[in-house]
């Protein structure tokens, strides 16, 4: 049986259809757009009008916040500079004061009884806390002005520790406090200030000691770990309420932890510790708990071979 050919004018029909049906789908469609553009346009005007309003608000609010920091970032270095003055000048006449408070310990303690020679012990004190503040007012107002200069250069940052362990276990044994010291086998090489990085170290050390009981254990490890080398000061000491940690490294920021001894805090030692460990590209954290201590520990990357 042989195969019927299609009919071409078959086809011609069915295209001139299907032509048909779509002219007629897009005149309805065209017809539905225009019947419904005016009440649409009609509801969404009061929507564009608001959202025109909304947006030209936060411009301005915008606009009055970047005035409002400029003003703050002035008023922010007019105090650095204030502070940086204040300190400079005042260091001076403190070291006078503490010189005499020597003097009179050293050459006029036969002469004076026990209550003026406690009186001569507590000029002394005071005066050294209080060069202690200017110092920490002076590196806080440069910090904050983007003056952290480091001086950067290679550094055995186990050995520095060692160092500095060495120098503070005679504060911790005036507490009955000992130290204990972790060092790696081999040298840790990194890129520091080691001046910067010693003044990270004693405001850690000396934190411990200061806030720890007699009798109790400082802990100081050094550890290489992912191209790090992670410095942890572990101590048994009274350990710091959780609600109150994320004011450690805040300025004049104080928890309510006090020193075991009645030793004098500036309240600025951890801010800048934070700053210096982070100007040379590190991370500090704390882990404290309350009744059983807390954990600081800084990590710097290693230096480049």
């Amino acid at each position: 049986m042989s195969e019927e050919k299609p009919d071409p004018r078959e086809f011609e029909r069915v295209y001139e259809a299907m032509t048909g049906i779509n002219n007629e789908l897009t005149n309805r469609v065209r017809t539905l757009e225009g019947d419904s553009r005016p009440s649409r346009r009609s509801a969404e005007e009061p929507l564009f009008e608001e959202f025109t309003r909304l947006n030209n608000e936060l411009a301005d609010a915008q606009r009055e916040l970047a005035k409002k920091n400029a003003a703050l970032a002035e008023l922010n270095e007019q105090k650095n500079r204030l502070l940086g003055m204040a300190a400079h000048d005042l260091r001076n006449p403190l070291g006078v004061i503490m010189s005499y408070a020597k003097f009179l310990d050293r050459m006029a303690g036969a002469k004076l009884d026990a209550k003026e020679l406690q009186f001569v012990a507590q000029i002394g004190k005071s005066s050294e806390f209080m060069l202690r503040l200017l110092e920490d007012l002076l590196d806080v107002s440069q910090i904050e002005s983007g003056k952290l200069n480091l001086a950067l250069a290679p550094v055995d940052l186990a050995a520095l520790v060692d160092n500095n362990v060495a120098l503070n276990r005679v504060l911790a044994a005036a507490k009955h406090i000992a130290i204990e010291l972790e060092l790696p086998e081999a040298p840790s090489a990194v890129m520091a200030d080691a001046t910067k990085i010693e003044q990270v170290l004693n405001n850690l050390v000396s934190n411990a000691v200061k806030y720890s009981h007699p009798g109790t254990v400082v802990r100081v490890s050094v550890v290489e770990a992912d191209g790090e080398i992670v410095v942890a000061v572990r101590d048994q000491g009274q350990g710091i309420p959780e609600a109150e940690l994320s004011r450690l490294f805040q300025p004049f920021s104080k928890t309510s932890v006090k020193s075991t001894a009645g030793e004098k805090s500036t309240g600025l030692g951890l801010a800048i510790t934070r700053k210096i460990v982070e100007g040379h590209g590190g991370r500090i954290r704390v882990d404290s708990r309350v009744g059983e201590g807390s954990t600081f520990s800084f990590s710097l990357p290693l230096a480049q071979s």
